[in-house]
């Protein structure tokens, strides 16, 4: 019996590691589709990925509260920003707290090229923290925290107009 409750154990602790493995590249791929709506410039399906009572903090902005007024946001900042513009978004760690929640830390670049004189745009920096939560199969941001690189002060959201 004391021989077979490590082997036990070990098999428990395999099953969560791979569970927690194909979770973080649910993840992964949430992030990638998050890099896609947020390209359309489009705060409606862009709201879609957060949990109808989140909250959302860019910089030293008001913390945005709902589902709705998120989208809203978006589509304020999308109608000053050049529709070339784009995001990437890398992970630079992700923690799951339990199997349904994950706190991700990012790092985020904003680029493109001038929709209508094709210059490149000015780059732009950010770090955030996201706590997505899964809830009926599917993951949602349900807290979003946007900063500034270390070392940069950035007091409002860049205007590409």
């Amino acid at each position: 019996m004391k021989r077979l409750l490590p082997l036990v154990l070990l098999l428990i602790l395999s099953g969560q590691a791979f569970a927690q493995a194909n979770e973080a590249d649910e993840l992964q791929e949430f992030i990638k589709r998050y890099e896609e709506i947020w390209q359309s410039h489009d705060g409606e399906l862009l709201g879609d990925f957060f949990a109808r009572d989140s909250d959302m903090i860019l910089g030293v902005q008001p913390t945005i509260v709902g589902r709705e007024a998120i989208a809203a946001s978006w589509n304020q900042y999308f109608s000053r920003i050049d529709s070339g513009r784009l995001l990437s978004v890398s992970i630079e760690s992700m923690r799951f707290l339990s199997p349904d929640i994950a706190l991700i830390n990012v790092a985020t670049t904003t680029g493109g090229t001038h929709s209508e004189t094709n210059e490149t745009l000015e780059s732009r920096k950010a770090r955030g923290t996201w706590v997505v939560t899964r809830g009926g199969g599917e993951w949602r941001i349900s807290a979003l925290r946007a900063h500034s690189p270390v070392g940069v002060l950035r007091e409002a959201p860049g205007t590409d107009k």
